[in-house]
């Protein structure tokens, strides 16, 4: 079989790579969450940028503006999204992820865990860390290139040390890295190390 001059190009490797995982994640996660797999994207980024205001957040995820808001609108109302007025600006909502998301999103991890295994398959564990490295090299180089408005619009407070988690009643608090027992808090961030 002939590879086309596309499929040997970076750009569209990654796209196609990242288009053909996605739909293997969306085959699993129809069968086991409630949720649809750009829910879980939004959520993903939620967790990594608690207090986000919308703007920014459709910024991170490219998604037009009313089509963002009918997504949180749905994901509020199934108690995944808690949306609260910035305290300097009442005219900018910032969102949290709540306790219930953070369950849902430990199991999209898992599935996630799960297609990586089978796109990985073959690979010996040194070309596994070597792809991870390389690939954590080129989002830096691109990270360094491209602007992101997170830096001045994230209030400092929100990305200190503790993590700002809503609970169900909506009241936010702050649990640290690690619980009182050693493990991960409820609201520690999601991401494997």
């Amino acid at each position: 079989m002939k590879v086309s001059d596309s499929a040997q190009r970076f750009g569209f490797l990654v796209a196609d790579v990242q288009r053909l995982f996605g739909r293997r994640l969306e085959q699993f996660a129809r069968r086991t969450l409630p949720m649809t797999r750009a829910q879980c994207r939004l959520l993903v980024y939620l967790a990594d940028n608690r207090g986000v205001s919308r703007a920014v957040l459709g910024d991170i995820l490219e998604t037009p503006p009313q089509m963002l808001a009918r997504m949180l609108d749905r994901m509020e109302e199934a108690g995944w999204v808690r949306r609260r007025p910035d305290a300097r600006d009442p005219r900018i909502e910032r969102l949290f992820i709540t306790r219930a998301a953070v369950e849902q999103l430990q199991v999209a991890r898992a599935l996630s865990d799960k297609v990586r295994n089978e796109a990985l398959h073959g690979l010996t564990a040194f070309e596994t860390v070597q792809l991870m490295q390389l690939l954590q090299k080129v989002r830096r180089n691109l990270m360094n290139v491209v602007p992101t408005p997170l830096d001045t619009v994230v209030p400092a407070t929100l990305r200190r040390d503790p993590i700002v988690c809503e609970s169900d009643d909506g009241n936010t608090e702050s649990d640290p890295i690690d619980g009182p027992d050693g493990h991960l808090s409820e609201c520690a961030d999601l991401h494997p190390q």
